[in-house]
């Protein structure tokens, strides 16, 4: 361990971060046998992989082939069953063929068959036949859409100047005769003729997807890292592991020309390009090469020798490991224990004490942001306990600001003096309109309640004020249903309410309007209270928003109270908006959360 304190100072090598000690320590322990074990295990084995991969990949090929050519056989062969199948199905019923619309049952009996073919013949993705009057039968209806790209279709021109033998058309992606836009499919057109008389019957189109093909990938090939892919004649690819490279030309320019060069061979051919080894076998009857791509670095062969070399490396390796963890213990293990304790008592409740550091490494990184996050901790803790404390006193304050004992008064003098005109039904009415105000007020503790009893609160309200205030305004509500199930604090609405009577109406000198209208936008509820009265011009409407009005003016004063309690509630983005125009009316906006709790 000195003979290290002379190589490396001390004082650095703390600082340093724990990869880089790490690496100063077993890089030459590590790094030199495996420079060693690596070139001698390169030498020996280059030329035994080359060979098995080729073998390998020559043997996985050819069942690709045999599997890929089957496919298409069974392709035709599904066209062969159909074009009989069809013939009976049409034949015998020739009148539906040349009928306006097709009958429900030819429709029925056509589709019946190609999803029959499809059962026999899996390999077959989708099947449409195409009438003598451009008429659809898909074995899926997303077969028979974009029904008026079909008289220009090149594909079913070609398909229809053939005759009647199997014409196979190259991978390509349509709108039309394909279950979707974005689908890769070969397709195999063929022209149905009337068996008999050689009368044409119509055209048949048989889809099968690009992924079928890659599919077979993946049963059969089995290279570590590696991949198949399929090109044509001209380098593009038709088939791949990765869709996107699907109708792509190949992207390595060194092997497009590799590719397109050589002659078909019945034989494997295959080079080497930047460690990588690409094996190429044609595929019979369609000009395609079936292209096998394997790293040679991932491939394997005998691993006995190399095997044994890594188990003594290993056992060397573990003895200077064991050398090394004790310098790394001292480093690193010692400050990690006392950082552990410190965290277990701040587990038990203790956040007034700090961990100290002496280093600028990991360790010392995670102390320090340990250290910060208890302090951050200890800030919101207090910030909770302030926030709690200024809530309620937001809700006393608007309490006591919105349930004023004037307001009790002028009720109990409407009361007498209807009383004393013998109006008992007003008086009835008025007394249970104050009763259920301040039943609503209280609200039995609860400091949010629905929105269907915060409108039935203020609803009690304006029945007051609308016996004293008959001549000077009338109100409406239009509050959509499933608004009222949302929650929000009490005594919200009304203050609003209370302003529009007594600074927007009551002065206006005739009778006015006061509205309230409540719906669902954006995934919030929007509440809205309207007048039409005196309005206020815009030094004023300024203040109110800015809130430099004092708690005298009431306009102000009971808007930034509610506005702050809503906010204290469920967070800055909700709360009120106020418009107005001098002589037009002022409108207040009201934004609560739909379907959430309240703010933590």
């Amino acid at each position: 361990m000195s003979i290290i304190h002379k190589l490396i100072p001390t004082h650095w090598f703390r600082n340093q971060r724990i990869r880089y000690k790490i690496i100063l320590i077993y890089f030459p322990l590590i790094f030199v046998p495996l420079f060693v074990l690596g070139f001698v295990s390169n030498q020996v084995y280059t030329n035994a992989i080359v060979k098995k991969t080729i073998k390998n990949v020559s043997d996985n090929s050819s069942l690709i082939i045999t599997r890929i050519t089957g496919m298409l056989t069974n392709v035709e062969s599904c066209a062969n069953m159909l074009t009989i199948n069809l013939n009976k199905v049409i034949v015998e019923d020739p009148l539906s063929m040349s009928a306006s619309e097709t009958s429900l049952q030819m429709y029925t009996q056509i589709t019946n068959q190609l999803s029959f073919a499809l059962l026999v013949f899996p390999d077959v993705q989708s099947a449409a036949f195409i009438d003598t009057n451009n008429r659809i039968y898909g074995s899926n209806v997303l077969m028979e859409r974009n029904r008026d790209w079909i008289p220009t279709s090149p594909m079913l021109k070609q398909i229809d100047t053939s005759s009647g033998n199997n014409i196979w058309f190259p991978m390509q992606r349509r709108d039309y005769l394909t279950q979707g836009s974005n689908e890769t499919v070969m397709t195999l057109g063929k022209r149905i003729v009337n068996i008999y008389t050689g009368q044409k019957l119509g055209l048949l189109v048989l889809n099968i997807k690009e992924s079928s093909l890659s599919a077979i990938y993946q049963k059969i090939g089995s290279i570590q890292d590696g991949s198949y892919f399929i090109v044509d004649d001209e380098g593009i690819v038709i088939s791949s592991q990765h869709p996107a490279d699907v109708l792509q030309e190949v992207a390595i320019p060194e092997m497009k020309r590799w590719i397109t060069s050589s002659k078909h061979a019945s034989e494997p051919t295959s080079f080497e390009y930047e460690k990588t080894l690409v094996v190429s076998s044609d595929v019979p009857s369609f000009g395609w090469k079936l292209i096998s791509m394997a790293p040679l670095a991932s491939l394997t062969a005998d691993t006995r020798k190399i095997t044994l070399l890594i188990v003594l490396l290993g056992i060397v390796c573990l003895f200077f490991a064991l050398l090394g963890a004790g310098l790394l213990s001292q480093l690193i293990a010692k400050p990690i224990m006392g950082l552990t304790k410190y965290m277990k008592k701040v587990k038990e409740g203790s956040l007034d004490m700090e961990f100290q550091v002496n280093s600028e490494d990991e360790i010392g990184m995670l102390s320090s942001g340990f250290n910060a996050m208890i302090r951050r901790i200890q800030e919101l803790l207090t910030n909770i306990n302030w926030e709690q404390k200024k809530k309620r006193e937001y809700e006393l304050a608007l309490i006591q600001a919105q349930i004023k004992p004037h307001f009790l008064y002028n009720t109990l003098d409407v009361i007498y003096t209807l009383s004393e005109m013998g109006r008992t039904r007003d008086v009835q009415r008025t007394t249970k309109a104050l009763a259920d105000f301040y039943r609503a007020a209280l609200s039995k503790g609860r400091e949010t309640i629905t929105i269907e009893e915060e409108i039935r609160n203020v609803k009690d309200y304006l029945s007051i004020q609308r016996i004293r205030y008959s001549d000077v305004f009338t109100y409406e509500f239009e509050i959509h249903n499933d608004v009222l199930q949302g929650q929000i604090p009490k005594l919200t609405i009304q203050p609003l309410v209370e302003n529009a009577i007594y600074h927007g109406l009551k002065t206006k000198g005739s009778l006015g309007l006061l509205k309230v209208t409540g719906e669902i936008v954006d995934a919030k509820i929007k509440i809205i209270v309207a007048d039409d009265g005196v309005g206020m011009d815009a030094d004023r409407l300024t203040a109110i928003v800015k809130k430099t009005e004092t708690p005298q003016e009431a306009v102000g004063y009971g808007f930034k109270n509610v506005n702050d309690r809503i906010q204290l509630y469920y967070g800055d983005e909700y709360g009120l908006q106020i418009t107005s125009e001098l002589g037009q009316g002022t409108e207040v906006t009201l934004w609560l959360p739909f379907g959430c709790e309240e703010k933590e």
